[in-house]
């Protein structure tokens, strides 16, 4: 899953707790505005951890409603604390957490092996194990593709890590529609190159010998001319 920046602007009031230095912020009031911040923009199921809050010990105690500013990418984020009385801005490093069900290898695989459901199971890893790569929530949808590397077992299996299927073998004769308007038609041809869904290919039409490009798609081979 791509993920956007945060942005929240929570005021929360920080009552003293027995024990701090006299006049001082309690680092734990601030610690859990962070805290409460934070967790109200997490995705479900995410835990949040928190950096060093210990600098609050050095500021003097807010005498008006903290304000928490999150920002940042998940799984790291900054939060800007800010006092408006006394006039102060303390930052915090902040740690999310997520975890999601991915597609992984169940053993090893090698480079040009066509995967098969066997080879495959979804585990539940954290986000930042595979953030900002296109992964999968389904065996199906990498079922029958050929791995263009070789991956050991728990890897997470990754766009690039591999290839979609042939759908078409080249010197195969398939059938292509033809789409015109109102008018659909359909014609064999035979196909001069491979194809995989979403390739345009070269094919011969059997009957004419003459040549043209179609596009593979997931209902078959297509050609469009409107």
């Amino acid at each position: 899953m791509k993920r956007a920046a945060w942005l929240l602007a929570a005021s929360l009031i920080a009552w003293p707790a027995p024990g701090q230095a006299a006049g001082m912020q309690d680092e734990t009031a601030l610690a859990n505005a962070v805290r409460q911040a934070a967790q109200a923009l997490a995705p479900p199921g995410a835990t949040v951890s928190l950096g060093p809050v210990a600098g609050a010990r050095a500021m003097p105690a807010c005498a008006a409603p903290l304000a928490v500013t999150m920002s940042g990418v998940i799984p790291y984020e900054e939060a800007q604390v800010q006092c408006p009385t006394p006039s102060w801005t303390l930052y915090v490093a902040v740690t999310v957490a997520q975890s999601e069900a991915v597609v992984v290898t169940a053993k090893p695989v090698t480079a040009g092996q066509t995967i098969t459901p066997e080879d495959l199971m979804v585990k539940t890893l954290p986000v930042q194990n595979f953030a900002g790569r296109q992964i999968f929530t389904d065996p199906a949808q990498v079922t029958g593709a050929s791995a263009v590397m070789s991956m050991a077992a728990g890897m997470v299996v990754t766009q690039n890590a591999i290839q979609a299927p042939l759908v078409v073998k080249a010197g195969q004769v398939v059938t292509v529609h033809v789409y015109s308007g109102n008018v659909t038609l359909a014609l064999d041809a035979t196909a001069n190159q491979p194809g995989r869904i979403g390739d345009t290919i070269l094919l011969t039409n059997t009957a004419s010998g003459r040549r043209f490009t179609a596009e593979v798609t997931a209902q078959g081979v297509e050609l469009r001319l409107n």
